[in-house]
């Protein structure tokens, strides 16, 4: 099993996304869709995260320099023009739109950057999924859109997902955690989880992986003398609601139950 991996001479778009691909999506989680970014807009859009990780500084995923997973940095969209346009890109948003089957708000976008091995030794990204640390009620449609601004082969840290994940039942799947104390490994909470199938996702720059909020996924070190810079979209429901949990203290505000339906997290 392989995820689709032609690709098109031109741009994608929503309206050429084959239906081969749309079933994918549904029966696997995950996605990848090539070419959605053309040559001038990775450029652009490379410079911009390169430019923004400069001026702020990027924050990491682990728990000190010496065990870094990725270097990020959050709410890229609200700190630079270029980067507001690529969240809001109409081809990336078409297209989550079509696999997610319903109406999407833009939630967050974080620029992800695995350093070159000469510069910092990243460690795997860890097994999870996103539902887990989302601080968000109603996620039946809720997916990321992976997007790489450089080519991703293998030994650059691609990610690999859990075919079908997405679809185990709640009893399987860690759905909310207040705190990242209540984390639990994914094998603690899927008995079968050992004895399941990865597919790697390679990607070249421009192309776009897209997986929903309870896929599975992980991504290996960056082995190569190149850093690997994406940048991550999440896409909510239109109708998710706010519910206490890690990484809010951007709408920790907000009451309990509240929907995020303001100008800060526009429809898509």
């Amino acid at each position: 099993m392989t995820a689709p991996t032609d690709s098109p001479t031109d741009p994608t778009t929503a309206g050429a996304l084959t239906d081969e691909a749309h079933r994918y999506y549904q029966e696997n989680g995950f996605v990848r869709i090539p070419q959605v970014l053309s040559a001038d807009e990775v450029e652009r859009f490379r410079a911009a995260s390169e430019e923004l990780v400069a001026q702020h500084g990027p924050e990491i995923w682990g728990a000190d320099e010496s065990s870094v997973q990725v270097h990020f940095v959050a709410q890229a969209w609200l700190k630079h023009e270029a980067l507001r346009d690529l969240a809001l890109h109409p081809a990336i948003t078409a297209i989550a739109k079509r696999l997610a089957g319903g109406p999407l708000r833009l939630y967050s976008t974080d620029v992800l950057l695995k350093p070159a091995q000469k510069e910092l030794a990243t460690l795997p990204t860890l097994v999870h999924d996103d539902e887990t640390g989302l601080p968000l009620d109603g996620l039946e449609r809720t997916l990321t859109a992976w997007i790489a601004l450089v080519d991703v082969p293998v030994e650059r840290g691609s990610l690999s997902y859990v075919p079908g994940s997405h679809l185990r039942d709640a009893a399987h799947r860690q759905t909310h955690m207040t705190s990242f104390a209540e984390h639990r490994a994914i094998s603690d909470i899927w008995p079968d989880y050992d004895w399941q199938p990865r597919i790697t996702v390679p990607l070249k720059a421009g192309d776009v992986a897209f997986h929903h909020c309870r896929t599975v996924h992980m991504a290996g070190p960056n082995l190569t003398d190149s850093p690997r810079m994406g940048h991550g979209i999440v896409y909510m429901d239109a109708e998710s609601t706010y519910r206490p949990g890690t990484e809010d203290a951007h709408i920790a505000h907000m009451t309990p139950g509240e929907p995020l339906n303001n100008e800060k997290f526009p429809l898509i």
